[in-house]
């Protein structure tokens, strides 16, 4: 398939699974020109734009947005040693939603032409009271300053295929190169380059670029008749520069060590008992305490920590912030998705609940800030308040120091998945990679464990907290997917249930 045939595929908002006698024909072409797909067709059509708005706000209504969106996607899925395929895709569309009385009418298309944008704002005005348009007053989309939060260098959209099937290749080679029980590797790459407007009724108007990478190893070693499962996910707000070799060795190393070590795990202990988790296992925070400190379900009254700021919800050594302007993070951007700068935000200090997280619709419906956390799935989506980087922040004492304080416990070094339910805060979790602490030592690894607890609880028995963050990567579900880290030092919780086998 030619160059030029392929854009004019994926152009209309298509995707393109290549079988494998394709593979050798594009290893050697570039994917796709971002220049190519008329980014910038938009750039000085403020007037047009602000017609748009004028029609969605005809009948009423507080706020109108017109939110445009372009996606460059690639991925590359390697199993049984042997390439299965290669995805090369993107998708245009745009989105109008009107905000009248706090309710939300919202409508998309998969183009960026104005008489469809305008179509759909005739249909979502019909949530508006009747009664004369506001005015919108005119504004060219703006060049906004970036940040650093999502930026790059080698943007993943103009390399070679061939040289991101090198990066795939390198992984499995290494995963399977690391002892002779591997006997299953699967590797899945993406990246994407996401260009998105966003222009509003009240003046805002804001254009940004964010990339995104993704690389995933699952291991699986057999020795005997035990198996034992690897799983390693790495992704960042970044260029092709992430997929450097030292760090996909490094990767695919971590994915291939996992399954091996717990080829020898002994069935985990049940019962209450200290739990020391190691760094970066925020996914437990961010489940458990971060949901429910989303303003939506704090405004319904479905949120464990509705009416509660200003009170103690944790312990002292506990500060939790928010944070989506951290560089490169997977939960980072430069603006969310209502033009919203991100930002620094204190949710918890020093275990006194201090803010909430919020989009346009709960900080004006709660009259509190606006914290940058807007974010929607794709142009199909209107926007939900949503986590980005949620941590905890780091502590004074030292990791080694937590294990061997700890006579007994559980060390769980790798978490897996796990359900909450918001409204009490309630949450399973299981451990992906758990061992044994006796004696203050880290000892033999064991399999099967789950934590079983209760967010704020658990808050408030965090009893020392570390000083090595790290963060974990993760796609966080809440009737949209979208992108997320979530960070946490090592840290204990003097007592916690923890679900086992003997």
């Amino acid at each position: 398939m030619k160059r030029r045939d392929f854009i004019k595929v994926t152009a209309k908002g298509s995707a393109l699974a290549l079988s494998a006698p394709m593979i050798a024909e594009l290893a050697g072409a570039g994917v796709v020109n971002a220049a190519e797909l008329e980014w910038g067709h938009m750039a000085g059509a403020g007037s047009d734009i602000s017609a748009v708005l004028r029609e969605a706000l005809s009948m009423g209504g507080e706020l109108a947005e017109v939110y445009l969106e372009e996606v460059i996607r690639a991925g590359i899925r390697m199993g049984d040693g042997k390439i299965e395929s290669i995805q090369l895709g993107s998708d245009r569309g745009g989105g109008v939603r009107v905000i009248n009385d706090w309710k939300t009418g919202y409508a998309f298309c998969d183009s960026w032409d104005v008489d469809d944008l305008k179509h759909g704002a005739g249909i979502v005005s019909r949530i508006g009271k009747a009664g004369s348009a506001q005015e919108v007053r005119a504004s060219d989309i703006i060049s906004s300053p970036k940040r650093g939060s999502a930026s790059y260098v080698r943007d993943p959209a103009e390399v070679l295929a061939d040289e991101k099937v090198r990066v795939v290749e390198l992984a499995d080679r290494v995963a399977r190169e690391y002892d002779s029980s591997i006997t299953q590797v699967r590797i899945d790459y993406r990246d994407e380059i996401k260009r998105m407007v966003v222009f509003n009724s009240q003046g805002v108007a804001v254009e940004q670029e964010i990339p995104l990478m993704w690389l995933s190893i699952d291991t699986l070693a057999a020795r005997g008749d035990r198996r034992a499962p690897g799983y390693v996910r790495r992704s960042a707000k970044s260029g092709f520069e992430f997929a450097a070799d030292d760090f996909v060795r490094e990767t695919a190393t971590e994915g291939a060590r996992q399954a091996v070590t717990m080829l020898d795990a002994a069935d985990a202990p049940s019962g209450e008992m200290p739990v020391v988790i190691a760094s970066g296992g925020g996914v437990v925070f961010h489940e458990a305490v971060g949901h429910g400190l989303e303003a939506d379900g704090v405004e319904r009254g479905t949120s464990f920590y509705t009416g509660k700021m200003g009170t103690r919800v944790g312990s002292d050594l506990v500060t939790i912030i928010e944070d989506g302007s951290i560089p490169h993070l997977r939960g980072s951007y430069d603006y969310d998705d209502e033009g919203t700068p991100s930002r620094r935000n204190i949710l918890i200090e020093k275990g006194i609940l201090r803010a909430y997280m919020t989009d346009w619709l709960t900080a004006n419906k709660l009259g509190i800030p606006l914290t940058g956390n807007g974010r929607r799935q794709s142009y199909m989506h209107y926007p939900l308040v949503r986590m980005t980087n949620t941590l905890i922040l780091d502590g004074a004492s030292d990791p080694e120091e937590i294990i061997s304080t700890t006579s007994r416990g559980l060390y769980a070094l790798r978490l897996g998945g796990g359900e909450v339910d918001t409204t009490t805060g309630n949450f399973t979790f299981g451990v992906r990679e758990a061992y044994l602490i006796e004696n203050g030592k880290v000892t033999s690894p064991v399999r099967g464990a789950t934590l079983i607890g209760n967010g704020p609880e658990i808050l408030g028995r965090i009893d020392m907290v570390g000083n090595d963050t790290t963060f974990w990567p993760g796609t966080c579900g809440k009737g949209q997917w979208v992108p997320v880290s979530s960070g946490a030092p090592t840290l204990r919780i003097s007592s916690i249930n923890v679900g086992g086998t003997v």
